[in-house]
């Protein structure tokens, strides 16, 4: 497994652990994100602190983010995701796949595309070689 790989797996380890700045330290400073284009605010934003703010809970009261799979492609890593969560307030469970398509330009990364479904995710991986 690479540098890259165990580095996700520890970011996303802090993240179900409540540390969500260390996700944002493997971040480069304007990152880019890009949310699904189902999500309620589709467009990409840029830097750590709009990461920061994608990142936190905010209308669940319960959140987790477990990798099952990761598939590198030079400076790309796919993370398949089991997404766990409980509204806050409704107390609706969630238990989905979701897929993050990392780009890492040296110890950083400078790129998150986030997919709901997993073919997508998988051509935007290739896309990218």
């Amino acid at each position: 497994m690479s540098s890259t790989v165990d580095r996700l797996r520890a970011a996303y380890d802090a993240y179900n652990g409540g540390d969500v700045a260390s996700v944002i330290d493997f971040a480069s400073e304007d990152i880019e994100v890009r949310p699904p284009a189902a999500s309620l605010e589709p467009e990409p934003f840029h830097g750590r602190d709009a990461l920061l703010r994608y990142l936190e809970p905010n209308m669940f009261e319960f959140q987790r983010a477990d990798p099952e799979e990761f598939v590198e492609e030079g400076d790309r890593v796919l993370v398949r995701l089991r997404i766990r969560a409980r509204g806050r307030g409704s107390g609706v469970e969630v238990n989905d796949l979701a897929f993050h398509v990392w780009t890492v330009d040296g110890a950083r990364a400078v790129r998150l595309e986030v997919y709901i479904d997993g073919d997508d995710a998988l051509a935007a991986l290739r896309a990218g070689r």
